[in-house]
């Protein structure tokens, strides 16, 4: 039997604050890169320290963190840090799911605002040569890129264009769903055909009929899934009255 180990842990980075109370100068250290995932919430512990590299008191402060695009010169998110343990100077970083929704997978710069109890703001310090930002990384992994589906408007006729798709996502379980769309009251038919020759040489007589869908004087929106291993797919609408206006396809 294989025996796959997966470790729990959480990420901890050290963040430097001034502290006038230390005269030496900044020791020499290291913030390795945050990492986050696409599709889940990620929480960073942060902890912040002196030029000593001593634990230091931030009751009574506030902390944020900010996601910024040097390269567009845009800040995407700025979320306030969570308290763990004040006195020691731990707190928690949490970027959501729904904060990296609209941002691609490529590196990031981040900075901390630190604000005291007599509302002065200052960064907290990611290494050793008073650089206000550290790396933070959006990466894939836990969940795969969302795809949008296929819009199929018969913009050439009833029968749909040829939907090129990747057999072997799904292997022999791969479920398609079709999101049906009407303009008007729909009578008529849509067959679903597909074919398993090579996307790049397939004819009219390479498609083979999977489904067919009826309908009576349809309005309302309609949905169906099919199952199997394809090459490609297309629709074809065949109308006695109204209007089949679109389907939406993901394989």
């Amino acid at each position: 039997m294989t025996v796959i180990t997966g470790y729990l842990y959480a990420q901890r980075h050290t963040a430097v604050v001034t502290d006038t109370g230390v005269n030496n100068i900044m020791s020499m250290f290291y913030t390795p890169n945050i990492k986050v995932y696409r599709g889940i919430d990620n929480y960073i512990r942060i902890e912040f320290k002196n030029r000593d590299q001593k634990r230091v008191s931030m009751t009574d402060h506030t902390a944020n963190i900010v996601i910024l695009d040097k390269e567009n010169s845009v800040a995407y998110v700025e979320r306030a840090l969570t308290a763990i343990d004040p006195r020691r100077g731990i707190w928690e970083a949490s970027i959501t799911e729904a904060d990296l929704l609209n941002l691609d997978s490529k590196f990031y710069s981040y900075a901390l605002k630190v604000t005291d109890p007599e509302s002065r703001t200052a960064p907290a310090y990611a290494d050793d040569n008073y650089s206000a930002n550290g790396v933070l990384e959006v990466a894939e992994g836990v969940y795969p890129t969302f795809t949008e589906s296929t819009t199929e408007a018969f913009a050439s006729g009833n029968t749909g264009s040829t939907i090129a798709i990747t057999p072997y996502i799904n292997r022999n379980t791969a479920q398609h769903t079709a999101q049906v769309y009407f303009s008007s009251a729909f009578t008529g038919t849509l067959e679903v055909q597909g074919s398993i020759n090579p996307s790049n040489s397939i004819q009219n007589a390479d498609f083979t009929t999977i489904t067919t869908k009826t309908y009576t004087a349809q309005t309302d929106n309609d949905y169906f899934n099919f199952t199997g291993v394809y090459s490609a797919v297309r629709f074809v609408r065949t109308t006695t009255a109204g209007t089949l206006s679109q389907v939406l396809y993901r394989p």
